[in-house]
């Protein structure tokens, strides 16, 4: 397959339009449905459908836009490799859920720079599904709190479990009672840094089989600003417990007499192809000695990833 026929193919099964796709690409239309067309004769079955409101496509189309995408992205990337220099190596691209970044990951990477020094790390901040960023290669590796994730295209390790804290100002109508059942947090209003996050959806999950739906769902972009606002008396919140330890310990917050009906882990999930990389060898290996080495009181200062 011609690398040009598959951009060809992908721009106009995301613009929908021949026209459009062609004064994306700076081709002439004429260009652009003849690509299509050879793509189309190259594998023996038709992609795309024009229809009254553009282009669509067509069952095989939509199992070709998976691959193709990924397929262009690889061949960008290894003329990036051929044609660039040398002697610079690409950095590990690392994902990471922002409660990983402001309390754990920044740490371990410091403790990396100081024995690897060597090693060339870019640090960004999740901002979608880590599986998917991975299996896109946005990202080269992710670490991430959730669920136990199954995925067979990419590579996953369950580095530990994580205990989770409903948490809320001492006053809260919840505080220093029990809660018998998960449906009795439906009338209290709920603060998260982000719903995307697995033990926010685990906790809204729980709420919809208990028969029940959060009051209200206050979304605050940062798991600082949750923590402020709950003990401020602004609603309550579920967070990983290493996150709210000191909180806790000060008595600015209170832990509520919940456990979620859910088990999430610290995990790291990472494209395939990168088990032989020897930066992420050394990057997984360090992070796994510090998670077993955060269970001892002779530990280092880096405790459970969150």
């Amino acid at each position: 397959m011609n690398i040009k026929h598959l951009s060809a193919f992908l721009t106009v099964a995301d613009s929908r339009s021949f026209t459009q796709a062609a004064r994306i690409l700076g081709l002439a239309q004429p260009t652009v449905t003849a690509r299509i067309k050879s793509l189309e004769q190259a594998l023996d079955t038709p992609l795309l459908l024009r229809t009254a409101s553009g282009a669509s496509l067509t069952p095989a189309g939509r199992r070709l836009h998976r691959y193709a995408r990924r397929i262009v992205q690889l061949s960008e990337l290894a003329q990036q490799s051929v044609c660039g220099p040398a002697d610079v190596p690409d950095a590990l691209v690392i994902g990471a859920a922002e409660c990983i970044v402001t309390y754990r990951l920044v740490p371990l990477i410091e403790y990396l720079h100081l024995r690897h020094r060597q090693l060339d790390l870019s640090l960004r901040a999740l901002d979608g599904d880590p599986v998917r960023l991975v299996r896109e290669e946005q990202i080269d590796c992710a670490f991430f709190i959730g669920p136990r994730t199954a995925a067979a295209d990419v590579n996953h390790l369950v580095l530990r479990p994580e205990s989770l804290s409903m948490v809320a100002h001492p006053a809260h109508p919840l505080a220093g009672r029990p809660v018998r059942s998960t449906a009795d947090l439906a009338p209290h209003t709920v603060a998260c840094a982000n719903r995307e996050s697995g033990y926010q959806r685990g906790l809204e999950r729980a709420l919809v089989e208990a028969g029940a739906v959060a009051r209200g769902i206050l979304v605050l972009g940062s798991v600082d600003a949750v923590k402020r606002s709950v003990g401020e008396g602004i609603g309550m919140a579920l967070l990983p417990t290493v996150a709210v330890a000191e909180e806790l310990r000060l008595g600015l917050l209170r832990r509520l007499d919940w456990r979620p009906p859910f088990t999430v882990y610290s995990q790291c999930v990472w494209r395939r192809g990168l088990d032989d990389d020897p930066v992420f060898h050394t990057v997984l290996g360090t992070a796994r000695q510090v998670l077993a080495e955060s269970d001892t009181a002779a530990g280092p200062a880096l405790q459970a990833v969150c």
